[in-house]
């Protein structure tokens, strides 16, 4: 079978797409990501479906604007569209790294959203899971992490991943064949990430048997034991968790990590939904050191999550308000589309009249102490910390509406993913 034939068969396990529809591909000019918009472009002219590219410029290296044209000059040569989406949020605190992943994911997704795209395909190849693998080996992951990377990230855009089954040498092979040129980004080479020192390691590791082949088959056998255990996980939540607009309520004995893997899971799941990071998980020991503690009485704050005893055994899981202030969107009438507005990763802000109607200079920001402002917000029956996290239409410094505070004044404001959702597809 043909590679291009193999790339359809891989595509059309993850998404049914039907003439008139349009996915988003991020292409950083890499060979990897190059292929991945080379063939999908084909795949997708045979069947009326629609391909946008887009390259996230996060401002880091110099040499990255010159790859943004150089992947915008290809586009245009094909005639296709092309976005360059830039970043300018690293304030220069925690994990650079992190923070990009984290951007790149959230600029991808917005973009997507305001394009009405079905879903976005990413680069991600068999090299990479085999060195993602053998990473987290090295970390002493548990089923999840050796699972390694998933072909399909669920949420409000689904990410996809069709070259999970595909080597980076052979595309490379590819794209030489079709003539096509690709940027090499000199960070792969740079000894400093450890993604980098795992790929040097591969050789001497094959003479000893872990082959990348070997560590493929050992994520495909976690990922079907991870599949029996996202099944009981999402069992016991539909009999232990319920969702209060952006809040978790949970059984405390959730808290009580012992052998079993499901209540670990669901505590983990839970905090990466509230605090808007679904895709990454807490680590176990800072998990069971912040479930301890609220199992003594204390409150305890974790991935911008706060986690505290209720009455009747319950425990809530509240967005912490700070670390939403200062995270802003900007509300732009002209982008306006039927799937609203993205904010903070997990809710969905749209118009409840139409859409001419929607003023311009508007912003969405956390509601912060506007919960006083808002008469009826007890109506609500979230606690006010609750609401403080939940997201409001500002113009400058006035609050023009807080739909979760009982003040819609033409707005409303959804989840964009259900948590048992969530528990599944990540």
């Amino acid at each position: 079978m043909s590679l291009s034939a193999r790339f359809g068969e891989a595509l059309e396990t993850l998404i049914t797409l039907k003439s008139g529809d349009a996915i988003g591909v991020a292409v950083s000019g890499g060979g990897d990501s190059m292929a991945l918009l080379d063939l999908a472009e084909a795949w997708s002219r045979a069947r009326g479906v629609s391909v946008a590219p887009a390259t996230v410029n996060h401002g880091l290296r110099p040499e990255a604007a010159g790859e943004a044209e150089m992947v915008a000059a290809f586009c245009a040569s094909r005639g296709i569209p092309h976005d360059t989406l830039r970043w300018s949020g690293w304030d220069g605190k925690g994990n650079l790294q992190a923070a990009a992943r984290a951007a790149r994911r959230d600029l991808l997704a917005d973009w997507a959203l305001s394009k009405g795209l079905k879903a976005v395909l990413v680069g991600h190849t068999a090299d990479d899971q085999a060195e993602t693998v053998l990473m987290r080996l090295a970390r002493g992951s548990g089923v999840d992490g050796l699972a390694g990377i998933p072909a399909c990230t669920g949420g409000d855009i689904p990410f996809l991943r069709p070259l999970l089954g595909f080597g980076r040498a052979e595309l490379r092979d590819y794209l030489i064949a079709q003539s096509i040129a690709w940027v090499d980004d000199p960070s792969n080479d740079n000894e400093a990430f450890n993604r980098v020192r795992a790929r040097k390691m591969g050789g001497i590791l094959a003479d000893l048997g872990l082959t990348r082949e070997r560590l493929l088959q050992t994520a495909e056998h976690m990922r079907a034991a991870q599949k029996v255990l996202k099944a009981e996980a999402l069992r016991r939540a539909e009999q232990d968790v319920t969702t209060e607009g952006g809040d978790i309520v949970l059984a405390r004995s959730l808290l009580e990590l012992g052998a079993s893997d499901t209540e670990p899971r669901i505590l983990a799941a839970a905090i990466g939904w509230v605090g808007g990071e679904a895709v990454y998980k807490p680590r176990f020991a800072s998990l069971k050191d912040a479930a301890e503690a609220v199992l003594a009485g204390q409150t305890r704050t974790i991935g911008g999550v706060i986690l505290s005893s209720q009455a009747g055994g319950k425990v809530r899981l509240t967005r912490e308000a700070a670390a939403v202030t200062g995270l802003e969107t900007e509300i732009d009438p002209e982008a306006a589309t039927e799937a609203g507005y993205l904010w903070d990763g997990r809710w969905r802000i749209l118009p409840t009249s139409r859409q001419s109607r929607v003023a311009k200079g508007l912003r969405i920001r956390a509601l912060g102490d506007g919960v006083l402002s808002c008469p009826d917000w007890r109506a609500s029956g979230l606690p006010r910390a609750s609401l403080a996290a939940t997201p409001a239409i500002w113009s400058d410094n006035r609050l023009e509406s807080a739909p979760m505070a009982g003040f819609s004044n033409g707005w409303s404001a959804i989840i964009a993913q259900d948590f048992l959702s969530c528990l599944v597809t990540h």
